[in-house]
């Protein structure tokens, strides 16, 4: 047996490969294994890989395979078996033994040769150490490992971006920002991944300028959420350079710092506020920073007080509080800054410059920052010793007006909150069912009071006595006597008396109104009576106008129809008999002249069809709506239009290409058209323009948020405009309201934009006035937009004579659908010019090349790879004398907002007839 060398073939075992090996000294030994004979034959160096007895003779495949690492013999004899089966190249990774105790990774390669059978007749092969390559492989993978758990450990969102802006890596925290696994935004740039395009482009543009620079940056940036959330992060970006030092994209890490950035917010809001108020008010506005202790204090202190500061500390403050109040006010005030509070208010006295102590009422807020440290504390001194002394006056006054009061028609009472007493007088124990001499309680009080009226007299004393609100106690009642059972109202009125933050006392007075509630109450059915009057009359009347506006509609109908239906009728009756009389003529073999005449009958019988709604236009039916395309409709009322605006008024429509179909009743579609278009007219006595214009649009969330009861969404936008004096705000504001109107008595109802307005909102849309005194009105109604409606076939019209071509007038047609490809070079070929065609540009650059005879391209504008804008470029600057006709399934708008066409190309609209594409053609090739 030869040595195993002797049958390596290099070619046949990744030859480059091998021969690096041998250079580096990393091939360990080759073998040859007889596979028929199952003999292998190894070299030394193979030998002392497998830990062989160089003295073992023959040797077997398993032999070696007994060798290799007890957990990779399995997969060994595995890949082995695979090699032989199919032939070729095999190459396999494993580890065998080196020493005595260590193993080594090796990777075996080897060519299995087949005989003319398809069996395996040999295998040679060399193995080669790659224990280096394999430890630098664990190592980069430990490392990536290593970075990968760094990256999810750090908080926030950390990523990292190539030179275009799309993302490479991202944490969890970059996941749950976006919103999506990373398999769907890793490759992306935040212009497809945010929906704001304008937050995008200033993000990759921040981050092109960062990348420009090779500077860090630390900078804010404000994210909106599709869900209306608004947020701010704070991000650090550098440049990511490679190992070269080269920068090869961008690395960033952002933190959420919307809440520090609304306790910001708060805190300027409110200190703006205690500005605003410390310049407004009288009161002593005080701001304590609780870091150095210093009060900032405004005007009203030397004002109030006469301290001549407008700075001092905070024990300043407290040593001039009167000794027996000072430590009850710092327990108090640290109570709350101590414990988390955010309010605090009391009640002292405070000494004046003079020496003299005022009643304050002193009440403050707590700033704090993100952790809930307190911060500052902004508040203001109230002087209460004027009210003070107005109370004392006052507790004299009511004195005085209890005892006047014992004689007269109110009754008195007062509730002593401190010693749980009330006291009436008999004059109020009367109105109550009680006798002067028999004593009285608050429960007394409660038990006389008409059930209904419990609830809400109780609330109201306690919202008089209550320190936080000391609202004024004012309120009627029912009290049942308790001792003669009658029935009285009573109104009662009073306030509380306080102490500081305690209430004492609750005093007022009572009136008997039993009478006068005795006559609201036969004025309140007087007054229902006359209602109910007035609604018959009313439901009269809006019957008689209904029934008016009903006779005015059929009358202009009748008018309407007398002259355009008439003479529609009068037309459609040539047009019908003639046909049918020229179908019974026609030869039956001739399906083309049949075909023709069936179309022209069916257009004739669709005009039928408009006679009839003409004739059907006053009727009141319910809404049967349907999908319809508001341009058909617009354009079929076109004749009628123009008899119902006279001769006087000029009508345009300009309708949209590629507008939107939405769902609703065409019949009554039209009566609204036709009743802006009427209003329109009659806004323009002297004559001018009334304009149709159909349009799609989509009204978003501000705008519904400002027009109450839209949805935002795409809509179906028809508009009527005119050039008249236009309408004033008032008007404007009533204009959809029932019977308003404002033409001269007998010249409107006043329930036309009324009626325009109900089908609107009962088709789910919405009708909006915009108008200008000198400047027209525009009346627009937005219908929602059908999603999935079926499209309806336009029925084909007959066609002129067509213009035709001659063979050495050569055109190429490029088109990627093969359907459209065929028809065109089909239809031009009848046309009698030379045809080529191509599936894509780089074919028709191609074709151009090898016939320069081709005088016009026929191209699609949408195709893969190289669009029709782009090859019409290359192809006309090659060949200048080139003409080129575009086509496309967009509308002229669409291409030329989307940039792909500039104004003034020769273009034809898909789908396209033969009568247009001959005469698109030919004048083309003629200009």
């Amino acid at each position: 047996m030869p040595q195993s060398s002797t049958y390596l073939p290099l070619d046949a075992l990744d030859g480059e490969r091998v021969r690096v090996a041998l250079a580096a000294g990393a091939i360990i030994g080759t073998w040859f294994w007889d596979v028929k004979a199952d003999a292998v034959t190894v070299d030394p160096a193979l030998e002392r890989a497998f830990g062989l007895d160089p003295s073992g003779g023959r040797r077997t495949l398993q032999d070696l395979i007994r060798s290799v690492h007890p957990e990779d013999q399995t997969s060994l004899d595995a890949a082995i078996q695979d090699a032989i089966s199919r032939g070729g190249q095999y190459v396999h990774q494993y580890r065998t033994r080196h020493g005595d105790d260590a193993w080594r990774w090796v990777e075996a390669r080897g060519w299995v040769n087949l005989d003319a059978s398809g069996a395996a007749i040999s295998f040679p092969g060399v193995l080669i150490d790659i224990s280096e390559r394999r430890r630098v492989e664990e190592a980069r993978d430990r490392a990536e490992g290593l970075l990968n758990t760094f990256v999810e450990a750090v908080p926030g969102v950390v990523y990292a971006k190539d030179r275009q802006g799309r993302l490479l890596i991202g944490n969890r925290g970059t996941t749950n920002l976006i919103g999506r696994p990373p398999e769907e935004y890793l490759g992306r740039t935040d212009a497809e991944l945010l929906d704001n395009q304008i937050q995008a482009a200033a993000v990759m543009a921040a981050d092109a300028r960062i990348m420009a620079s090779g500077q860090m940056e630390q900078l804010e940036e404000e994210v909106n959420y599709p869900n209306g959330k608004r947020a701010f992060w704070l991000s650090t970006k550098a440049p990511l350079r490679d190992a070269n030092g080269q920068i090869v994209g961008l690395i960033g890490a952002s933190l959420d710092i919307t809440d520090r950035k609304a306790v910001e917010a708060s805190h300027r809001e409110i200190e703006e506020r205690y500005r605003l108020a410390a310049l407004a008010t009288s009161d002593a506005i005080w701001d304590w920073r609780m870091a150095d202790g210093h009060v900032i204090w405004n005007e009203a202190l030397a004002t109030l007080f006469g301290h001549d500061r407008l700075e001092s500390s905070a024990q300043w403050w407290l040593d001039n509080i009167h000794p027996d109040d000072r430590e009850r006010i710092g327990d108090s005030i640290h109570a709350v800054i101590d414990h988390g509070g955010d309010v605090w208010s009391a009640e002292y006295r405070f000494r004046r410059a003079d020496g003299a102590y005022a009643d304050i009422l002193d009440r403050g807020t707590v700033l704090r920052g993100s952790a809930g440290e307190p911060i500052r504390m902004i508040g203001a001194m109230l002087d209460l010793t004027g009210r003070k002394a107005a109370q004392a006056a006052l507790t004299e006054s009511e004195e005085r007006l209890r005892l006047a009061t014992e004689a007269s028609d109110i009754g008195f009472w007062d509730v002593d909150l401190v010693n749980d007493l009330l006291i009436w007088p008999a004059r109020t124990k009367a109105m109550f069912g009680i006798s002067p001499h028999v004593p009285c309680s608050m429960a007394d009080f409660y038990a006389g009071l008409h059930p209904e009226d419990l609830e809400k007299t109780s609330v109201a004393f306690a919202a008089a006595a209550d320190p936080a609100q000391r609202a004024l106690y004012d309120v009627e009642y029912r009290t049942v006597g308790k001792e003669d059972g009658v029935t009285r109202w009573v109104a009662a009125k009073g306030r509380g008396l306080f102490e500081r933050d305690r209430c004492t006392r609750v005093v007022g007075v009572a009136i008997d109104v039993t009478a006068r509630k005795a006559a609201e109450t036969q004025l309140r059915e007087l007054n229902e009576r006359l209602e109910s009057r007035v609604a018959e009359e009313v439901a009269e009347r809006i019957r008689v106008e209904d029934a008016l506006r009903q006779s005015q509609k059929m009358e202009a109908v009748g008018q309407l129809t007398g002259g355009i239906a008439h003479d529609f009728n009068n037309m459609l009756a040539a047009i019908i008999g003639p046909l049918d009389l020229l179908t019974g003529r026609l030869d039956p073999e001739d399906a083309r002249a049949k075909r023709y005449v069936d179309i022209a009958m069916e257009a004739a019988r669709r005009a039928a069809q408009l006679t009839q709604r003409l004739l059907a236009f006053s009727r009141q039916q319910p809404l049967q709506p349907e999908s319809l395309d508001a341009n058909k409709l617009v354009a079929g009322m076109s004749d009628l239009l123009s008899h119902s605006l006279g001769g006087d008024v000029r009508l345009e429509t300009v309708l949209a290409g590629g507008l939107w179909r939405t769902h609703a009743d065409p019949n009554q579609l039209e009566n609204v058209i036709l009743n802006l278009a009427v209003n329109a007219r009659d806004a323009m006595p002297e004559g001018g323009r009334v304009t149709v214009e159909t349009a799609n649009c989509y009204l978003d969330h501000g705008y519904a948020e400002g027009n109450l009861g839209v949805a935002p969404g795409q809509y179906v936008l028809i508009a009527v405009s005119d050039t008249g004096a236009g309408m004033p705000a008032e008007v404007i504001a009533k204009a959809f309201d029932p019977f308003f109107t404002t033409k001269e008595v007998g010249r409107g109802t006043g329930l036309g934009l009324s009626q325009v307005y109900g089908f609107v909102k009962q088709s789910g849309g919405h009708v909006k006035i915009y108008s200008e005194i000198g400047s027209g009105t525009t009346v627009k109604v937005y219908l929602p937009r059908q999603v999935g409606a079926d499209v309806g076939t336009d029925v084909v019209t007959i066609a002129h004579p067509l213009p035709r071509g001659e063979l050495q007038e050569v055109i190429l047609v490029v088109e990627d659908e093969l359907a459209v490809r065929q028809f065109s070079v089909d239809a031009l070929t009848e046309l009698g010019y030379h045809v080529f065609s191509a599936d894509s540009a780089a074919a028709a650059l191609r074709i151009l090349e090898e016939e320069p005879s081709i005088s016009l391209m026929f191209t699609d504008v949408v195709m893969p790879e190289t669009n029709g804008r782009k090859l019409a470029d290359e192809a006309c600057r090659r060949w200048p004398h080139l003409k080129v006709l575009f086509t496309t399934g967009y509308s002229r708008n669409a291409v030329v907002h989307n940039g792909v066409l500039d104004p003034g190309v020769n273009l034809i609209g898909k789908p396209f007839t033969l009568q247009e594409l001959a005469a698109r053609v030919r004048d083309v090739l003629e200009k």
